[in-house]
């Protein structure tokens, strides 16, 4: 005769299942069975190296926390777990703890590299141009600090690349504004200003070509016949061969492609930012 298990039986079965269960996780990792800080340390990286990010960012927290500020393991530590919220896409954390290595190890080696992380979280920070560019801003002014700190770091070429990318979301952003003031609140004066900002701020960017011929557009509207003509040599020089510039002001004329590489007229050191600007909708 086969005995069958009661209610209570089946009761204690599952207990002894969760406690297995509660046992198997307490025997992961765990940064105080560590003995000194570079057990913890060599543990930790290798939780970081097998994308276990929980177990990385409680390593390297408990490193930060229990360090002298001499420690030669703080900044690696700073570092690895700024990585890690990176990975976590916790980007306003990451970028707090890539400042912990620049502000308190500016001569550490990874510092430069730091500093390149601390500008691409705030870049991340900003998912579109439409939305506030304040961590836009940030990530811009980081970037170029570090090409006056570190110019000959290995993260001057990445720097670059990203400065470039933030530009034109800025002239990106401005261009909307100008395009909202015509279309929606039907004023020339303020379009022009931001359409302006664009050409002479950003004069590189995808944004400035198309700046320019708003320009022209709202010129000939208002028929400051100077201003647009003015804009028509700007673009022949910097489109040459533009099919929109050709269809806006013509034919260029045969001295006006001597220096057809230089970029129109304007200030090519960024500006300020911070600027109010209206709500443009996504």
């Amino acid at each position: 005769m086969t005995h069958r298990p009661s209610r209570v039986d089946f009761r204690l079965l599952m207990l002894l299942s969760v406690a297995a269960a509660l046992a198997g996780c307490s025997r992961g990792f765990q940064p105080r069975d560590y003995a000194n800080p570079e057990a913890l340390f060599r543990a930790t990286l290798l939780e970081f190296q097998k994308q276990k990010w929980d177990n990385a960012q409680l390593g390297f927290e408990r490193l930060t926390s229990d360090l002298s500020s001499r420690d030669p393991l703080l900044a690696p530590a700073y570092f690895y777990l700024a990585l890690t919220h990176e990975k976590k896409k916790e980007f306003l954390l990451a970028a707090q703890a890539f400042e912990r290595v620049t502000d308190g190890f500016p001569d550490d080696t990874l510092a430069p590299t730091a500093m390149l992380g601390t500008g691409r979280a705030y870049q991340s920070l900003w998912r579109r141009p439409s939305l506030d560019p304040e961590n836009g801003q940030k990530a811009a002014s980081i970037l170029r600090a570090l090409l006056s700190s570190y110019p000959e770091s290995k993260d001057i070429e990445d720097a670059k690349r990203r400065i470039t990318q933030l530009e034109e979301w800025f002239a990106q952003k401005d261009y909307d504004a100008g395009v909202h003031y015509v279309k929606v609140r039907r004023a020339i004066d303020p379009a022009i200003i931001y359409f302006k900002d664009v050409v002479t701020t950003y004069p590189t960017t995808k944004a400035a070509r198309l700046s320019w011929l708003r320009l022209h557009e709202l010129y000939t509207k208002i028929r400051w016949k100077e201003d647009a003509a003015e804009t028509c040599t700007a673009m022949w020089k910097a489109y040459p061969g533009d099919a929109e510039v050709k269809a806006a002001c013509g034919t260029a004329p045969a001295d006006s492609t001597a220096t057809a590489s230089a970029p129109p007229p304007g200030v090519l050191t960024p500006v300020a930012y911070a600027r109010p600007a209206p709500r443009v909708a996504p």
